[in-house]
């Protein structure tokens, strides 16, 4: 089948087809109608979710389907590989790890292009956490547990082939393009976030291209498969269940890193404060695998600063930015600097 290159092109003929893979729904479904509603226009960056409205025989109400961006995002996800991270996540983890995501109906991927086609389970009755909100203790948790589950598999070796299909923490691409990227992101932070910075991280990011390095050799230290960006907007808690989504950024590095990214930026400063070490000290009691907590608190340190890269970066897009998305990385940026003042992550940089 041919992979479409956008939401015009899921037809009832191809999703009938598409979704007749899917040996979980009747072999014999028809989808006779589709009715494409856009969902997360203001918090998306990277790709396009659609929720689609079916009738037919045999065929679900809603489904999700994500698709590749028609902005500029589009090209970046390109060079950062974060489309077949995706896939290769749903393809070779999901449904294997102890971390649970919503089922996939359909996984494809062109093999000389970025056009790519996710067809999800809809988690419209889930609660889709708010990002800009920030979770509460309760969720962090949970998140927490998850990514210990998820790390633990990863390094089993009857598991960890699947490393294979995904990048390290630290590539070139990483190296050479992102991390000078942060200091015209961080100017656009200081002029329209009009926030105080400690002098300290201040100075750190004032030399972040310089120091990075040294929190990317240590993020690299342990070969564990990481969500890669843990973020309130992906996780959909029902009860004591919670569903994840969203794996363009899956990489290989120190788990500590992803704890670091949800808790520092995940949640409010005020939620957050006080409770560093005990979240750390937490994951490594649910790891199934040695990580000793000099190590992780090290690597958690270095995370927390170095991670402030990702909204930074974002926000050189600013004048393309939905407002919402704006508010999003400014606030996600002060809550890394809160964090990274409150357990002094500059003194782990030489």
């Amino acid at each position: 089948m041919t992979v479409p290159g956008g939401v015009d092109d899921l037809t009832p003929d191809w999703l009938t087809q598409a979704l007749r893979g899917d040996t979980t729904l009747p072999a014999d479904l028809c989808v006779s109608g589709v009715r494409a509603e856009r969902i997360a226009a203001d918090s998306g960056f990277s790709s396009l979710l659609y929720r689609l409205h079916l009738t037919g025989d045999g065929v679900p109400e809603t489904i999700i389907a994500k698709l590749p961006a028609e902005s500029e995002a589009r090209g970046a996800m390109e060079l950062l590989g974060g489309y077949r991270r995706e896939l290769a996540f749903y393809r070779h983890v999901a449904g294997r790890a102890p971390l649970d995501t919503p089922h996939v109906h359909v996984a494809r991927i062109a093999e000389d292009a970025v056009d790519f086609v996710l067809l999800l389970e809809d988690l419209r009755e889930w609660d889709n956490a708010d990002h800009l909100a920030g979770l509460t203790i309760e969720q962090t948790r949970m998140a927490v547990a998850h990514l210990a589950g998820l790390h633990t598999w990863s390094v089993d070796p009857a598991n960890c082939a699947a490393l294979q299909h995904f990048p390290s923490l630290s590539t070139p691409i990483v190296r050479d393009l992102l991390v000078p990227a942060f200091a015209a992101g961080w100017q656009i932070y200081r002029d329209k976030s009009g926030a105080s910075v400690p002098r300290r991280v201040a100075r750190f990011a004032d030399r972040f291209a310089e120091l990075a390095p040294q929190a990317l050799a240590a993020l690299v230290e342990h070969s564990m498969l990481l969500h890669g960006d843990i973020r309130a907007d992906n996780m959909f808690f029902a009860g004591d269940r919670l569903k994840i989504v969203d794996f363009q950024f899956a990489s290989v590095g120190s788990g500590a890193a992803d704890i670091a990214y949800l808790v520092s930026q995940g949640l409010p400063t005020g939620v957050r404060r006080g409770h560093d070490e005990a979240l750390v000290r937490e994951y490594l009691g649910l790891l199934g695998v040695p990580y000793r907590f000099d190590d992780a608190w090290r690597h958690y340190r270095f995370a927390v600063g170095y991670l402030m890269v990702l909204p930074v970066i974002t926000l050189v897009g600013w004048d393309a930015l939905p407002e919402r998305s704006r508010a999003l990385c400014l606030e996600l940026t002060s809550r890394a600097i809160a964090a990274a003042d409150d357990i002094d992550t500059v003194e782990v940089f030489a």
